[in-house]
């Protein structure tokens, strides 16, 4: 697959002709929250081609409701801000962009959304390009084509120690959550004490079973990990050792054309769907001193040539991202510039209808950590729902 290619620039003339017309002798201050560090180049950008808007940018690490309402923004933009508690401080919009529909979000009763998708993250999967070859499909890859392909080349030398496995979903964290995307989609839409136990039981067993298929066991699987994986997997892949390893755009535009030209990507997939793995979105608070000003940010970083001029920016100055705000964009024109050839449909897509509130802190502290566990028999907590309550009211403690 081909490296990132991205637009030409585009002069701000473009822009100052668009916005300036509807300006006004006032002075408008927008402070816009974002866990996006690399929004501060579209600040700039923005104000230097609008005298009578001043943005300021707040970047935090992660957004929640009580960072939102302690920091009073104008304008939010970040990933995981579909939880109900966000939304209830949003105010509805009848902006209508031609974006993928499934990245749209909650609506209310008239049908208006809270959130603007302005970018999106899928999982991806690498592996050399004549083993990517042979898959079934030239963008997809499912976990059954991953565990038929891997279990034949698994070998041990003559101490029976793993010298050759072809692919383990223990090997990246991420990997568990992508099985529960797949599996489970909304399973814990109804938040985190009111999910189906007994089907989170039978992701864990199939992602056991895959294990054991290839490795024998967990241990031997774990021990292969430290043996080796402290190699990079590109070069793991390319000298044999693995077949296929976990990844994701930011890592994948990291790599030199000398490793990337040797192999290939597919989308991690169920039976036609994608797992969208986070969407960066754009949402407006309800007590916003300057909506229209957010509405006029949100317009202007909604054009492709905005998209293209930012991208262009961010690798003239060495920002390390990939594509639009660190995935494709939510519209599907710009992704021909950011990667060829794997631009996904629109219903390929599936988005979870919302997630927990404290989203990321959730998936890397209790359910990555209790799957781990769990998988190697090793776990002090028996369900995910008790491993919550114990993180949960140790979290509220630390913020007392």
């Amino acid at each position: 697959m081909q490296k990132p290619v991205r637009h030409t620039k585009v002069s701000l003339i473009l822009f100052a002709s668009i916005f300036l017309s509807s300006c006004t002798d006032k002075v408008t201050t927008l402070r816009i929250l974002t866990d996006r560090k690399e929004l501060a180049s579209a600040a700039e950008i923005y104000n230097s081609a609008n005298e009578n808007v001043i943005v300021t940018i707040h970047n935090v690490s992660i957004i929640d409701d009580e960072v939102i309402e302690n920091e009073n923004p104008d304008l939010v933009i970040g990933s995981f801000l579909s939880s109900s508690e966000i939304i209830d401080l949003l105010r509805p919009s009848e902006a209508v962009f031609p974006v993928y529909e499934a990245l749209s979000g909650p609506r209310d009763s008239k049908g208006r959304r809270f959130l603007t998708p302005l970018a999106f993250e899928l999982p991806l999967i690498m592996g050399r390009k004549e083993i990517m070859s042979e898959l079934p499909d030239t963008m997809l890859v499912q976990p059954e084509d991953l565990r038929e392909a891997a279990a034949p080349y698994t070998a041990e030398n003559n101490e029976g120690r793993l010298i050759r496995l072809g692919f383990s979903p223990a090997w990246n964290p991420q990997s568990l959550t992508d099985l529960l995307a797949l599996r489970a989609p909304g399973i814990f839409a109804a938040g985190m004490e009111n999910f189906d136990e007994v089907l989170l039981g039978r992701i864990v067993e199939e992602t056991r079973d895959w294990i054991t298929e290839s490795a024998g066991d967990t241990a031997a699987d774990t021990a292969f990990d430290k043996r080796y994986r402290y190699i990079p997997d590109e070069y793991l892949i390319i000298d044999g050792r693995i077949l296929f390893a976990r990844t994701d755009f930011d890592y994948w535009a990291t790599l030199p054309d000398t490793i990337t030209g040797a192999l290939d990507l597919r989308y991690l997939s169920g039976p036609r769907k994608i797992p969208v793995i986070s969407v960066t979105s754009a949402g407006i608070p309800l007590k916003t001193s300057s909506p229209d000003a957010a509405s006029a940010f949100i317009q202007w970083l909604m054009l492709p040539e905005t998209q293209s001029l930012l991208m262009d920016r961010w690798k003239r100055d060495g920002i390390d991202v990939f594509g639009f705000l660190g995935g494709l964009s939510s519209l599907k024109e710009v992704n021909e510039s950011i990667i060829k050839n794997m631009i996904p449909e629109g219903h390929y897509l599936q988005v979870p209808e919302s997630r927990p509130l404290r989203w990321s802190r959730i998936r890397d502290e209790v359910i990555i950590p209790w799957f781990q566990s769990t998988l190697s028999n090793t776990s002090t907590e028996p369900t995910l729902t008790e491993a919550y309550r114990k993180w949960d009211l140790s979290s509220l403690a630390e913020g007392e």
